[in-house]
């Protein structure tokens, strides 16, 4: 397929007269462009393709050489190209020849990167990576070349995982610092990747590239409200990194005094953005003191929160945030006291995000254990809004959690220990006697809720083109294509009941569109690490 910034290469030379060095078949494509069309009409475009690429580097025609990077390592162009392909381009006053081309120092630039953006300029192509993506964009931003910018932001924004979240932030923090126009290129990118660091920390603390994290990037990250982790897994990271960055391997009691001594001047600066005083008790005792890099007025103030109720022969009690009593008040706006909003229980959830995440803690609460966490099977704006789409990815899987967003920002769904799958029971019902409704956010000022299954036989319902259905009635029915008709609905209370049950609560109205709608299964327990 031949790419508009292609396409338009062949109109450009067309326009400025470089027929004459690239020969006759530059013309040919042209002339028999105009009396074609479709893909016929560009027939002579590959080859013109070809013509442009041994151009960029033809030295001899050249009339412009950058000389990039500390070494000044020469790269060749042509004025005519630049002009007209990229908005930003200014050469200087005295105008080049081949004999004796204009000069252009670029210190910041990367000879590498750099001639792969000739060879787009040239001929619209590219093999974007991540290791140059941001000093690419800052270039496209720089030179004013708005496809090839658009492009590397959608590189990053397709290609963005826990597995590489961190490497390309800390690349992005380079080019905005080194690379002119780096700044407004990349900002946009770094926030929402500390976004997705926070609410994906289970997997992006375990990667090499976490523990290659700038300072300030990592004290930024661990002071978020939104890091998906306990501050026990908190603690854990942040030791991994600061042992990382001192060349340490060795577990805790077996440093040496000169090592203790190069983690703990990596934690410095760091250690007091960690929520100290929300830490397990053994945990702290077991895994933080030994390193010694506690401030002892921290351990002191630290002590201060238990209550060593020794009359009763049990063990001190720490209070946390939510537990403290009324004497403690003017205490709860430290930061230290304050659990972060959740660790991220339902990883890749769109859903359940930002100020949304303290809802995994009570999704959990309903069903299984407080740490367990979920793995993400099916997301209709990802993987359609068809039924077929639903049902090819969850049926079989069980036990799930089907979590619907309205238009209005409604946010509920249902859970069920038995998988939808074709049966023979009469209607299609499927039995369950842990399955339930819930609404997490309505417009009736009804609080989180759940609705327990109250006639069992009908917990749920398979049909081929619908998508999720709970209970006979149904009392909620996902339709296929849910975000484009209202054919979804709800008729709560009928197989499913309890306080404030309306068929209005889920959504707001008995029929309704679904803006979007995720299903969720228990992914396995993660062990943690030790030091």
């Amino acid at each position: 397929m031949i790419t508009r910034s292609q396409v338009s290469a062949l109109k450009i030379l067309q326009g400025v007269g470089l027929q004459g060095v690239i020969g006759s078949r530059v013309v040919g494509a042209a002339s028999g462009a105009a009396g074609m069309s479709g893909e016929a009409g560009l027939a002579g475009v590959p080859r013109l393709l070809e013509d442009l690429a041994r151009l960029s580097e033809d030295k001899d025609t050249a009339d412009i050489i950058f000389l990039l990077g500390r070494d000044e390592t020469p790269v060749y162009a042509h004025r005519i190209i630049l002009q007209a392909r990229c908005k930003n381009f200014t050469a200087a006053k005295r105008i080049g020849t081949p004999a004796n081309p204009t000069s252009m120092r670029m210190p910041h630039a990367h000879p590498e990167t750099f001639r792969q953006f000739i060879h787009y300029i040239y001929t619209g192509k590219i093999m974007l990576q991540d290791s140059g993506i941001f000093e690419m964009l800052g270039l496209a931003q720089e030179l004013g070349v708005e496809e090839l910018w658009r492009s590397c932001e959608e590189h990053v924004s397709a290609t963005l995982s826990p597995g590489n979240a961190c490497a390309l932030l800390t690349a992005a923090l380079d080019a905005q610092e080194r690379v002119p126009g780096g700044k407004g290129a990349c900002s946009s990118f770094i926030e929402r990747c500390f976004i997705f660091i926070g609410e994906n920390a289970v997997d992006t603390v375990k990667t090499t590239a976490f523990c290659n994290l700038p300072k300030d990037a990592l004290v930024k990250l661990i002071s978020s409200d939104y890091l998906g982790l306990e501050e026990e897994d908190v603690w854990r990271a942040v030791l991994n990194w600061a042992k990382y960055q001192a060349g340490v391997t060795q577990p805790t009691q077996h440093w040496t005094e000169e090592e203790r001594v190069r983690v703990c001047q990596h934690l410095s600066g760091v250690i007091n953005h960690v929520r100290l005083l929300l830490i397990d008790s053994q945990v702290f005792a077991e895994e933080v003191e030994p390193t010694g890099a506690v401030p002892i007025e921290l351990s002191l103030e630290r002590y201060e929160f238990f209550n060593p109720d020794r009359s009763s022969g049990t063990k001190p009690i720490r209070y946390r945030y939510a537990a403290l009593p009324n004497k403690y008040a003017e205490i709860c706006a430290d930061k230290r006291l304050q659990p972060r909003v959740s660790p991220f229980l339902f990883p890749g959830s769109q859903i359940l995000s930002r100020d949304k995440m303290g809802f995994q803690r009570l999704l959990n609460q309903w069903y299984g254990s407080p740490k367990q966490s979920w793995r993400l099977v099916y997301r209709a704006s990802n993987h359609d809004y068809s039924a077929t789409a639903f049902h090819r990815h969850c049926d079989g899987v069980c036990p799930t959690y089907v979590i619907a967003l309205g238009t209005r920002g409604e946010i509920c769904g249902g859970f069920s220990d038995a998988p939808w799958g074709k049966t023979n029971a009469k209607g299609h019902y499927i039995f369950s006697e842990k399955a339930f409704l819930f609404t997490l956010t309505n417009n009736q000022d009804v609080p989180p809720t759940k609705y327990d299954i109250v006639k069992k036989p009908f917990a749920i319902c398979y049909h081929p083109d619908i998508g999720p259905i709970f209970g006979a009635g149904a009392d909620l029915l996902i339709s296929s294509n849910c975000n484009v008709n209202k054919e979804s609905y709800s008729n709560l209370p009928h197989s499913y009941d309890g306080e404030h049950a309306s068929n209005t609560v889920l959504m707001g109205d008995y029929h309704f569109f679904v803006v979007d709608y995720e299903v969720f299964t228990l992914s396995h327990q993660v062990p943690k690490s030790t030091h």
